[in-house]
């Protein structure tokens, strides 16, 4: 390619890359918090919320995905148009004889914006769940070729790691195409695909604060 075809070029994309790397800053996040409606941070969504005993004190923890506001956004140049709202994953931990809260986790790449031209990926009516320590997300997508993908993150020794995943992919536009599964067990360290399960006695450990969901492509021992 000639370097007046390559300028030219790059003078025609850079509004796609502005658009691209249109970002807001992440929501102001606290210790701690007078109570439950004191966690959502001004202009900020709450998308989905769940609660549970994460740290087994008998006292309610609460889950909550939120999501920026659109004007806001758009106040702000971040065009939603062409950019998916930005989401936060907060989880914070009741306090005995009082309605106030600590911060538990603040993850700005956990949860999975609604940016792929598929629709949310939060899968409807299961996007996250509750189970003890245990905290899940699941994420669902694609057209013709179709896949789910579940996270299980654990709280044990004052930390959140990531559990389990599994995930399944089945192409639609192929006649009686089998339904592929992975499932990487970071407890019990072992590797399944389809029927195949490997022992992994180094699987390393995941946090959650630091996690970004990858949905197409498991490699072996590793989810980043």
């Amino acid at each position: 390619m000639k370097r007046s075809q390559i300028i030219l070029l790059a003078i025609l994309l850079s509004p796609l890359f502005i658009f691209g790397q249109s970002k807001v800053t992440s929501p102001a996040i606290k210790s701690s918090y007078k109570n439950y409606d004191d966690c959502i941070p001004k202009n900020w969504n709450v998308l989905k919320a769940d609660s549970g005993d994460f740290n087994e004190d008998h006292i309610q923890d609460y889950t909550f995905i939120i999501e920026a506001d659109k004007d806001y956004l758009n106040s702000n140049g971040f065009d939603t148009k062409f950019n998916a709202a930005p989401r936060v994953l907060l989880i914070v931990f009741g306090k005995l004889n009082t309605d106030s809260l600590d911060l538990s986790i603040h993850a700005d790449s956990a949860i999975m914006r609604a940016n792929s031209g598929e629709g949310d990926p939060l899968a409807q009516g299961t996007g996250i769940k509750t189970d003890g320590t245990v905290f899940e997300v699941n994420y669902s997508g694609g057209i013709s070729v179709q896949w789910t993908a579940q996270y299980r993150f654990m709280y044990k020794n004052k930390e959140w790691t990531l559990s389990y995943y599994k995930g399944t992919e089945y192409n639609t536009s192929e006649e009686e195409s089998p339904i592929k599964v992975t499932e990487v067990d970071f407890v019990k360290k072992y590797i399944k695909q389809d029927k195949l399960k490997t022992p992994k006695a180094d699987l390393p450990k995941i946090y959650l604060d630091k996690f970004k969901p990858k949905t197409k492509e498991i490699i072996l021992g590793v989810i980043l």
